[in-house]
């Protein structure tokens, strides 16, 4: 006989299990009947259908675990790039709130500006906003579009704004491009307007409607002047370049 016929406790299990051989004969009894009586399917089809299914159904579910294993390394990276982001962000902003102030030392307007909350998830940073205030001769803060500011503060903010954003260690000024900062302004302002453009020591390119006021040629070290066309003339006149004397100190 075969050794697992021979094996004691597997025949202690089955007689535990069927008692005798009369329960066996009954049960094979019962599925012989279930095969004669019930509905089954007899097409050989149906069982290389089910391996394909099966074979399906386990090549979705390698796909599902590779999926998911790229999902968790592409939400890491997600987080370390943004914490990486937001880490750089942080300092920007830093740098851009010490510039603004050092900037408005130089006009003597005093500048601050509201914490900036910069959190390592997507809404904060969606929410985050930095809102700077400036005290023009000690009479208190106001925002940027403050109402109550005159036109000369109101092109100071926006100088002192957008000169802060190209401050480098490399370059104390940066370069900047200014349309007409002096128009609608009165003399004060002007003489005010020109003397921190002078002070920050950046490089700008001014435009600005001729005019007798020479106050806001100050800050110009090279003027280059431009006419339109006169009617009846095929060229317009060509541009007249005035470069200021450096070598002089009047």
């Amino acid at each position: 006989m075969p050794g697992a016929w021979r094996d004691v406790a597997a025949n202690q299990q089955l007689l535990e299990t069927w008692r005798d051989a009369t329960n066996i004969d009954r049960r094979l009894a019962e599925i012989d009947t279930k095969f004669a009586d019930e509905s089954w399917e007899t097409d050989e089809a149906v069982v290389a259908l089910r391996d394909r299914i099966a074979a399906n159904y386990r090549q979705m579910e390698a796909d599902l675990a590779a999926r998911r294993r790229d999902n968790d390394i592409s939400r890491e990276q997600t987080e370390t790039a943004r914490s990486v982001y937001t880490d750089a962000l942080r300092y920007t902003v830093g740098r851009y709130a010490k510039n603004l102030k050092t900037l408005g030392e130089v006009a003597g307007i005093r500048v601050d500006h509201e914490p900036v909350a910069l959190g390592n998830d997507d809404v904060t940073l969606a929410q985050a906003g930095l809102a700077v205030r400036f005290d023009f001769d000690a009479k208190g803060f106001m925002g940027m579009n403050d109402g109550d500011a005159s036109g000369g503060q109101q092109v100071m903010k926006s100088l002192i704004l957008l000169v802060a954003l190209m401050m480098e260690e490399s370059r104390p000024g940066g370069f900047v491009f200014i349309d007409e900062p002096f128009a609608h302004l009165d003399i004060v302002n002007i003489e005010r307007v020109s003397g921190f453009l002078k002070a920050t020591r950046a490089q700008y390119l001014l435009t600005t409607p001729v005019t007798h006021n020479v106050n806001i040629y100050d800050p110009a070290t090279l003027t280059l002047v431009t006419f339109k066309k006169r009617p009846g003339e095929t060229w317009a006149p060509g541009v007249k370049v005035l470069m200021r004397d450096t070598s002089t100190t009047h």
